[in-house]
């Protein structure tokens, strides 16, 4: 029993357990669409609702990939956390949702987490790619 105390003990403290576990907290710093041409250029001016989006905050919760905030949301979708993340790996979860129609709408988002440094950078791509960074 001490051993299993001892071991958990050191999981926890280890960083990889530290990246894979709670919540992140996440900024957007802007939004950009792809043009016809196959170049991004920052949404704004009125084009849509992200014209205010710098600075939104929204939360994921890490074991289970879910996301919500004001601009970003994956609820009522089917979530898979792809990668959990770690020393070396991006965290990496991918939402499907299927649509009237046969459509499907899906979301991939990928946090830098290895990177050095308490802001990770991530990146956001559904109809339009949002970007920002994360602390844990």
């Amino acid at each position: 029993m001490r051993i299993l105390l001892t071991l958990a003990a050191l999981l926890a403290g280890s960083p990889v357990f530290a990246q894979t576990s709670g919540q992140l907290n996440c900024t957007i710093v802007g939004a950009s669409e792809v043009t016809s041409d196959g170049r991004l250029e920052a949404l704004g001016g009125g084009k849509n609702y992200y014209e205010t989006v710098a600075g939104a905050e929204f939360i994921v919760q890490r074991d289970r990939g879910l996301m919500m905030g004001r601009f970003v949301s994956n609820a009522g979708t089917k979530i898979s956390v792809l990668d959990p993340g770690s020393a070396t790996q991006s965290y990496k979860v991918l939402s499907v949702s299927p649509r009237a129609g046969a459509r499907v709408q899906t979301q991939y988002f990928e946090v830098r987490v290895q990177d050095k440094g308490e802001k990770k950078p991530f990146t956001l791509v559904a109809a339009d790619v949002l970007h920002g960074y994360c602390t844990h």
